[in-house]
């Protein structure tokens, strides 16, 4: 007769009492005074809501965490082995070359995840609170998104509910940003248990009046549109299928007045992304009707 070993006493509470216990460790508070010193994120992206949302989250109860991609120089000066995935940056100023670093937790005030590696039992009731509960805010730094999720197991990245994201200005994208874009795309698409995606987009305007004489895009120009030159991120997003809310905020910033055709395609985009033409669009092609 095999006599199974009697639980820990935590274990024998009951489930909504652990439940309870779970969310005061896991769950992030933006009102704690508790706080860790963090390394500095890379200094060549630009943070365009530092670390917190402007936007109407979906779930009203939906926390943030904002990942982003640690400063190469402070990841070398850390210790030689390192737990989380690496991945390869540019960096360096006037002379940028291809460096390593890592991913980091910009707010993560009062979780405590140490309680994850206990055992598998609280590991599974856990993990689901805490990657459900939370928006996972990468905001420019798409880069980190791919080795985030590597670093989950398969349990932990089906319960990832929200994810926020930020597209770069569409004239200045690099072949590398667009390789990133893509690879994020395609995790993103496996993601079985996204239900929410928030895509802030960088949106030029010549002057305050820059849109005025502008014509928008209609909502059947974007099925023309997607796949062209400088608009291949679009399909990459569309592999995201089966959403509950996917929410466009346009991120306005200046641009030169349109010498090329590029910005001037630039530019109407732009102009369709602020009167919500884009989003209209994009909610019929991923939101689940």
């Amino acid at each position: 007769m095999v006599v199974s070993e009697p639980k820990s006493p935590f274990l024998r509470l009951p489930p909504e009492l652990r439940l309870d216990i779970y969310s005061r460790l896991l769950l992030h508070d933006p009102h704690c005074t508790f706080s860790i010193a963090k390394p500095a994120f890379l200094p060549t992206s630009i943070d365009y809501h530092g670390g917190h949302h402007t936007v109407d989250v979906p779930e009203p109860d939906a926390l943030t965490l904002c990942i982003r991609a640690e400063d190469p120089a402070n990841y070398k000066s850390r210790s030689p082995v390192h737990v989380r995935s690496a991945f390869i940056v540019r960096s360096g100023g006037m002379r940028p070359g291809c460096v390593p670093t890592t991913y980091f937790a910009l707010s993560n005030t009062g979780i405590h995840t140490s309680l994850l590696r206990a055992n598998m039992q609280i590991y599974a009731e856990a993990s689901e609170l805490l990657f459900s509960r939370h928006v996972f805010d990468f905001d420019l730094h798409i880069e980190s998104l791919v080795a985030f999720l590597s670093d989950l197991t398969p349990f932990a990245r089906n319960c990832i509910r929200s994810v926020r994201l930020v597209k770069r200005a569409l004239p200045y994208e690099k072949e590398y940003s667009k390789a990133e874009w893509a690879i994020a795309m395609e995790w993103l698409g496996r993601l079985g248990g996204l239900k929410s995606l928030s895509l802030g987009i960088v949106c030029g305007r010549p002057g305050p009046d820059g849109w005025d004489m502008i014509p928008a895009l209609n909502l059947e120009h974007f099925d023309v549109l997607k796949g062209t030159e400088g608009m291949e991120w679009m399909d990459g997003l569309l592999t995201i299928k089966g959403l509950a809310n996917c929410n466009v905020e346009p991120l306005v910033v200046h641009c030169p007045f349109p010498k090329s055709a590029a910005m001037a395609h630039y530019i109407q985009f732009s102009a369709s992304v602020d009167d919500g033409s884009f989003a209209v669009w994009l909610n019929d092609k991923m939101v689940r009707s």
